[in-house]
């Protein structure tokens, strides 16, 4: 079985989308995953409000852009 050096997760809260890609021969599924979880543990305890100010540096940046990719029309930026 091959590796997949691609690695995708989605926050439960805001929807926000971490996308890792690396050129070595690593499993990046896992990373994904756990800068998931670490997200989520503050995400829960955010109002939209804070949430929106948190995505602030990510917003309007596209899956090339950046890492992290966030859609605001997501039911947990809705004030």
């Amino acid at each position: 079985m091959g590796t997949n050096n691609t690695g995708n997760a989605d926050c439960n809260y805001c929807g926000a989308e971490f996308r890792l890609f690396t050129i070595f021969n690593r499993d990046m599924q896992g990373l994904a995953r756990a800068w998931k979880r670490r997200h989520e543990r503050a995400c829960a305890k955010r109002s939209p409000l804070q949430r929106r100010k948190w995505a602030t540096p990510y917003i309007g940046k596209s899956r090339v852009d950046s890492a992290l990719v966030i859609d605001l029309s997501h039911d947990g930026f809705k004030l």
